[in-house]
């Protein structure tokens, strides 16, 4: 008996109506494509309502957000803000009709917005490859995309010039290699957008073979009435590449040059250097770096 009594005093209670001051939990949502909100604004807010008890425990049972749109916020010398009537109006709407409201804080809301900018920065690998023997890489490491957009506000974005991905290691390496790596910097910049959170680096790697091509050697800057012999006549130049490149390659192939009118200031012989070889090798490096020469008067 008693605890129904208790019980009809309970719903009598709750079915009458109060007027009390509820705490809401501010979300500010929507803020205009060309801004971005660097501080965050005053989050709680405190509102006389009036309700049934019914509403009320539904209240503290479960408290509630109140969306602010960021797009009714004004701009009055250089200054955002969102005034008492504005944002009001959006906190009654969201009450609906069980709870009306009485009072609420009559305070300006003011808003640190910032204007965004954009750029486009490369992207670069932070890899790490040591290959099996004998193993090479076919060409430089490709990321993919090779560029990142960024939009946010200039105290962020204006020194970046590159964003490098997350370090990858790897070691014995013999067959291609591709990995999705993050970019670290984008968890340091809170308030700029990357197009992309990631992205794909790929290295091609190859077994390799060697070959020496005897190539002659050429003399340039020679004087018109001067004939030059050098000893030896052809330097040897080691190739790096694929099998079936390295079969078709031809002396004619390469150009390898001798200047005479700069020859090693300490020995006198005259310095050699790779001016031509073809695309398929992958390396070509000359076995001796010098040469012995005589010269004959015409």
């Amino acid at each position: 008996f008693l605890f129904c009594s208790f019980s009809a005093w309970l719903l009598i209670r709750l079915a009458q109506t109060y007027n009390h001051t509820l705490t809401f939990r501010m979300q500010y949502e929507q803020p205009p494509d060309s801004l971005v909100l660097l501080t965050q604004p005053p989050r709680d807010l405190n509102v006389r309502v009036r309700a049934s008890g019914f509403q009320l425990l539904r209240y503290q049972i479960s408290p509630r957000d109140v969306a602010i749109d960021l797009r009714t916020a004004q701009r009055r010398k250089g200054a955002y803000f969102i005034g008492p009537e504005a944002y009001r109006r959006q906190v009654e709407s969201q009450l609906g009709e069980a709870m009306g409201l009485l009072e609420m804080t009559r305070d300006t809301i003011f808003l640190d917005f910032q204007a965004l900018r954009s750029r486009t920065v490369p992207v670069r690998a932070a890899v790490q490859i040591e290959l099996a023997r004998n193993y090479m890489l076919d060409g430089p490491i490709q990321v993919e995309p090779p560029n990142v957009h960024l939009l946010g506000p200039p105290g962020e974005i204006d020194t970046i010039r590159e964003v490098w991905t997350e370090p990858l290691k790897l070691t014995g390496v013999r067959d291609t290699v591709s990995r999705t790596l993050s970019l670290p910097v984008a968890g340091r910049l809170p308030n700029t957008q990357f197009s992309v959170g990631q992205v794909t680096v790929t290295a091609g790697v190859f077994r390799f073979s060697e070959t020496v091509v005897d190539v002659p050697v050429e003399v340039i800057n020679l004087p018109a009435d001067r004939e030059v012999r050098t000893f030896p006549a052809s330097v040897g130049v080691l190739c790096k590449g694929r099998i079936e490149s390295l079969k078709e390659l031809e002396p004619s192939d390469f150009r390898i040059v001798a200047d005479f009118e700069n020859p090693d200031p300490e020995t006198g012989r005259l310095l050699l250097r790779i001016a031509e070889q073809p695309g398929t090798i992958q390396s070509g490096v000359l076995l001796e770096s010098t040469v012995e020469f005589i010269v004959r008067s015409e």
